[in-house]
């Protein structure tokens, strides 16, 4: 997806409904099948395509993010559809789980901030999984380099995984600027 320069999230989504689609990743929903309802956290979630998908499974959501504007969105959205949903504003270099969680989020996050600050978030998230608890992670492209930071962001969590290639299309994310675009995507478990 192509922003033009100098747009801020809290733009992005204020001038966006579903920024960056509505519907939840296929692999995502894929995995979820394996993992019993608990808690779980989407990081950087935006207005919420996973973890609104996840409380209409019956999970117990926390979304963080740091727009505020996406936040209010997934709140309003939660509300239209009698979901429950708690939201938190915050910098996921800094945030903190609580420990016991079922599942966690991370769909196109990492790669923003520094990478050791990823890797430390991504440590602290693991350490709040619980064993056989389930790391979802996406990342833009696919190369050499994009599989090798999947695949240490799920062993900084003591995730066992598989990191695949994912051709991400207009259907699946509406407002992509090209046809498609490759994506790197991890589920992991922690061991």
């Amino acid at each position: 997806m192509s922003h033009p320069p100098n747009l801020t999230y809290e733009d992005l989504h204020r001038n966006s409904a579903w920024a960056y689609g509505e519907h939840p990743d296929l692999e995502l929903a894929g995995a979820l099948t394996e993992v019993a309802p608990g808690p779980a956290v989407d990081l950087g979630g935006g207005q919420g395509r996973h973890a609104l998908y996840l409380a209409w499974l019956g999970f117990d959501v926390e979304l963080v993010d740091l727009s505020q504007e996406a936040l209010g969105q997934a709140r309003r959205s939660a509300a239209e559809r009698e979901l429950r949903l708690r939201t938190v504003c915050a910098n996921l270099a800094f945030y903190e789980p609580e420990p016991g969680l079922q599942v966690a989020v991370a769909a196109l996050t990492f790669h923003v901030p520094a990478r050791h600050a990823s890797l430390a978030a991504v440590t602290r998230i693991g350490e709040a999984l619980n064993p056989g608890g389930m790391l979802y992670l996406s990342l833009p492209g696919f190369t050499d380099e994009t599989r090798a930071f999947a695949a240490d962001l799920l062993a900084a969590a003591r995730c066992d995984g598989t990191v695949v290639r994912h051709l991400v299309t207009p259907k699946e994310r509406p407002r992509l600027s090209v046809p498609r675009r490759n994506e790197t995507r991890a589920v992991g478990f922690r061991t």
